[in-house]
């Protein structure tokens, strides 16, 4: 009577199982014992393919096709364990009693992807105002590659601050802060099975982003870089082609000065016949010069 009550229900059973990727899955069939005439099989989809089969209470056959060496089925219980799951098993599975009567229990199997680590990047205010609020006001952007059922939040302590999911191949979702804002926030990407977080450093230091602070000091790096490289070009053309146009003189290390003084006392020399002396004009040492004048 109790193996009857045991087999008595031909209701079909749904299970959920959900899984990240690579893991090892045990389908339980609940049952405590196999009679010797008792069989179990297992089938897998919408068109019920077989996979596994147990008879005779030790007789077990695994049919391969996309679940080559992964399949193991316990002989006590009928259970079934996939080995290193991948995508390919998502689907529906059915273990079928063949007694006195036909039980069967569905299982509902979904393979998740393990969740990749979110990033922060800096982003631009989400609305126009935020600009002018205040001159210190940052604003973030945390992206994730985008898997089935993955989900982005953004959390505020314990609160959820704001949440995103959609069908592109990259999630992203914003965040605007002001400086000095000492909450924590923390990003968080996940699916039903697994999660990844984030922490956000609020300082501003990273992630400044208002209209007259990160986007003037990135014109602003191009143009000194420019001036520079004009100022370096500029000093190099006048090495190389200045002294060139230098006098002689001036290149032997006269002064305009000196060279005034010389040419002075030079052409004073050359005078005669003139009863006042001339003096050099601006020259360190005052030369006075007597000419005696003939008349032919």
């Amino acid at each position: 009577m109790i193996w009857m009550d045991v087999r008595a229900s031909v209701k079909d059973e749904v299970e959920t199982v959900e899984v990240t990727e690579g893991v090892n899955v045990t389908l339980r069939t609940d049952l405590t014992g196999i009679k010797s005439d008792d069989m179990i099989r297992w089938t897998f989809g919408t068109t019920d393919t077989r996979i596994a089969q147990l008879v005779n209470s030790g007789t077990v056959s695994f049919y391969n096709g996309i679940f080559t060496n992964r399949l193991n089925l316990d002989k006590q219980t009928g259970s079934l364990t996939i080995s290193n799951i991948s995508f390919l098993h998502s689907g529906v599975y059915k273990q079928q009693l063949i007694s006195e009567q036909v039980s069967n229990k569905k299982f509902s199997v979904t393979v998740y992807a393990t969740v990749p680590v979110p990033s922060i990047t800096q982003g631009s205010p989400q609305r126009q105002s935020d600009l002018k609020s205040s001159s210190r006001r940052c604003s973030v952007v945390c992206s994730v590659r985008n898997a089935y059922k993955v989900t982005l939040s953004w959390y505020n302590g314990s609160d959820l601050h704001s949440i995103s999911d959609s069908g592109n191949s990259t999630l992203s979702l914003p965040l605007d802060f002001e400086h000095g804002d000492n909450n924590t926030y923390s990003c968080v990407a996940a699916n039903p099975v697994s999660n990844q977080t984030v922490h956000l450093n609020t300082t501003c230091t990273q992630f400044y982003s208002s209209k007259g602070g990160y986007r003037f000091v990135l014109w602003l790096i191009p143009v000194l870089l420019l001036l520079l490289i004009m100022l370096l070009v500029s000093v190099a053309t006048f090495r190389l082609y200045g002294n060139k146009n230098v006098p002689k003189n001036r290149q032997e290390g006269q002064t305009p000065k000196e060279v005034h003084c010389a040419e002075t006392m030079f052409n004073a020399k050359r005078v005669q016949n003139m009863e006042k002396p001339i003096k050099a004009l601006d020259c360190p040492l005052t030369i006075v010069i007597y000419y005696s004048i003939k008349y032919d």
